[in-house]
């Protein structure tokens, strides 16, 4: 069988400032927004006018406050997840603060099922 590219979201709480997704590895975590008012501090935080975005302390900063592991102690972090999972952590964290994930979890595919793939993401079955 092969291993997905995609994480699926398999359920969302208190109007998606919680989203449960299955990560590409098979392990479930819950994905908490820390709000607005600090999202909106951790940008400021982050990002430079003239250099961009710090990536990794952003990344930081999300996987502390962000992820939760569902159903086991394995907390992600920069240094313990794969490299090729960072990227795909990378993106579905981003879009999650940043509110994308809605319509994969009920806003345009409203009374969809849960078990998405994320959108934009590419999938191998």
């Amino acid at each position: 069988m092969a291993r997905t590219t995609n994480p699926v979201i398999t359920g969302e709480d208190m109007d998606g400032k919680i989203i449960h997704v299955k990560f590409i590895d098979g392990k479930r975590y819950k994905l908490q927004h820390p709000g607005n008012r600090v999202k909106m501090r951790w940008e400021k935080e982050v990002f430079n006018p003239t250099t961009g975005i710090d990536i990794e302390k952003f990344m930081d900063l999300a996987f502390e406050h962000c992820v939760i592991p569902e159903g086991h102690g394995d907390k992600p972090s920069i240094d313990t997840v794969k490299p090729k999972d960072l990227e795909v952590w990378q993106r579905l964290l981003r879009r999650f603060l940043d509110g994308d994930l809605e319509a994969a979890v009920g806003g345009a595919a409203e009374g969809a099922e849960p078990g998405r793939s994320v959108p934009g993401s590419k999938s191998k079955d």
